[in-house]
């Protein structure tokens, strides 16, 4: 599984809630909304498609790019990644980080006892 970086994950979003999307979209969005260049999504759309994340193709002289990457198995990719940098892989070390410090409102408490009975 391809591990994005930051600044993929800006794309990627753009790609799976509105793709596929020509270069220019793609430009237009990211520099409304991040303040990024031309030449910057350029670089970032060229190195993402050489690793094989997202693949364009060409429509009358125009790319159009589309995810590679299903958004489910990214974000599952990135959550295994954090766990194993920060809690040695262990989801019940940060949880139970988490209600010590009070990070966690009782909304949140009884959204995570719903998940753990398997209600949807």
């Amino acid at each position: 599984m391809i591990r994005l970086a930051d600044a993929e994950w800006n794309i990627m979003e753009l790609l799976w809630n509105n793709g596929p999307l020509t270069t220019m979209e793609i430009i237009r969005e990211l520099e409304e909304k991040i303040g990024w260049n031309k030449s910057t999504t350029m670089t970032l759309l060229r190195r993402m498609n050489s690793r094989g994340s997202i693949h364009y193709e060409v429509e009358n002289k125009t790319k159009r790019y589309y995810p590679n990457l299903n958004r489910n198995e990214a974000e599952l990719e990135e959550t295994k990644f954090f766990l194993n940098k920060h809690y040695n892989g262990k989801l019940g070390i940060m949880v139970s980080n988490l209600i010590s410090q009070e990070a966690l409102s009782e909304d949140e408490i009884d959204e995570l006892y719903k998940i753990l009975r398997g209600d949807k």
